[in-house]
């Protein structure tokens, strides 16, 4: 039967979370009313979320952060729940705390939208977020707390029915840079070659050469590798190009979007996979040079693109998603964090974003990653074999909660060479252990 939930007012930010947690989340039908005489005569499962409850109903009491509709720094109580510190903790309630708010607060990244020092990217910094300072950062909570509510309705309530759902795993490739070597020309390989002789980088020397002769495949062409074990593993991918003609010098360091093997690779890429756009670093704050890297896309691809992922992750909200809805992109992967691992939103399932200026939902999907090879390796300088420990237990957590793992690696971090070296191995175990 339908779960009826009563609440004195369904405000725009009750209606998002509870079909988010009860709809995507647990697969149950519900209905949200604000007529007591319905709630009281539905003989149905049913529960209440209010100040106060009607009767003896199972009762949730609401915190009251979701009645309001402006931005402005909560109030937040933090209390214990399983071991663990959870926020926006209530009194005389079915759970110690109004899940629901906890749960539209991360969900929504409220506090993205509330002043904090940003880092060198101007980007949100980990440190900065409730879910860090909490320790919930690394698990996937949203998606927990909502398996708790559903075991506790379960036991509570006659009658009532969830659906079920199944772990996924989606491979994800940003290309920053299609080929080391190759396309680069002649001066800017020149100048590597030197830099390398400077150095007395016999490596890299070797590479230049061989790569420029001919004897050897590019160290950034790792496509036939991804796209044999992506095969054995039965997986589909996406692939983020980057696509930027005079972007920002130092990060923006990619093959010009118009080198004829750089748009053969592209469109060989989209018969095993689908492509997205990889918004440049300049554009993110450009809207008409994002417009430009999206249609040339589109033109090589001979179809409208509407899968993105920023550049560096740069993620400024609400500008990036408005921006991103402004070229008509309806999917973005940008939500997770450059230097830590986990979970920004809180979830592993995919999500309408909810615009809180306008307070509705938008028609963006917002898809959140939980591991970058980067974080991994430069951020938190791990070892392959500590890293490979890491994405097990982040796998592991996707898993408990059936939700959809999303990965985050490059080309150039399979290629064996530098500081890559063993890193081959990390991506292969984890494609392993994610399809068990």
């Amino acid at each position: 039967m339908q779960l009826l939930i009563y609440t004195p007012q369904v405000t725009p930010r009750i209606k998002y979370i509870f079909n988010f947690m009860f709809r995507e989340v647990l697969r149950c039908d519900i209905e949200l009313t604000s007529v007591t005489n319905q709630f009281e005569a539905y003989q149905g499962p049913k529960f209440s979320y209010a100040e106060r409850p009607i009767g003896k109903e199972l009762f949730f009491k609401a915190s009251g952060f979701l009645s309001k509709n402006n931005i402005e720094k909560p109030s937040i109580k933090i209390s214990a729940f399983g071991g663990e510190k959870v926020p926006f903790a209530v009194e005389d309630s079915t759970l110690p705390f109004d899940v629901f708010a906890a749960s539209f607060y991360f969900v929504s990244r409220y506090e993205e939208y509330l002043p904090y020092t940003p880092d060198e990217h101007l980007r949100f910094p980990p440190k900065a977020s409730l879910q860090f300072e909490l320790g919930l950062l690394r698990t996937p909570v949203v998606d927990q707390w909502a398996i708790i509510l559903k075991n506790l309705l379960a036991s509570k309530l006659e009658n009532l029915h969830f659906g079920t759902r199944k772990f996924e795993f989606i491979p994800t490739i940003d290309i920053d840079r299609a080929y080391h070597f190759k396309s680069s020309g002649i001066v800017k390989n020149t100048a590597r070659l030197l830099k390398a002789l400077a150095k007395g980088d016999t490596e890299r020397l070797k590479n230049i050469i061989t790569t420029g002769l001919g004897k050897r495949k590019d160290p950034f062409d790792t496509y036939q590798f991804l796209q044999q074990i992506h095969q054995r593993y039965h997986l589909k991918p996406i692939f983020f190009f980057l696509l930027s003609h005079q972007g920002d010098k130092n990060h923006d360091v990619n093959i010009h979007p118009n080198d004829e093997l750089l748009q053969d690779l592209i469109v060989a890429t989209a018969k095993q996979g689908k492509v997205g756009i990889h918004p440049s670093y300049a554009s993110n704050s450009n809207v008409l040079k994002l417009k430009e890297e999206k249609m040339v896309l589109d033109s090589l691809l001979k179809k409208t693109t509407d899968l993105s992922r920023q550049h560096y992750l740069k993620l400024h909200l609400p500008k990036t998603y408005l921006q991103l809805i402004k070229v008509g992109i309806n999917h973005d992967y940008t939500m997770g964090y450059a230097s830590e691992v986990g979970f920004r939103a809180g979830t592993c399932t995919p999500f309408f974003w909810y615009d809180l200026q306008l307070e509705k939902q938008s028609h963006l999907k917002v898809y959140p990653f939980a591991v970058m090879d980067a974080t991994l390796h430069k951020y938190l300088k791990l070892s392959p074999k500590q890293a490979t420990l890491l994405i097990e237990e982040l796998v592991n957590s996707v898993k408990m909660v059936d939700g959809s793992f999303y990965s985050l690696w490059h080309n150039e971090s399979l290629s064996e060479t530098g500081h890559w070296k063993g890193w081959k191995q990390v991506y292969e175990h984890m494609l392993a252990a994610a399809s068990q």
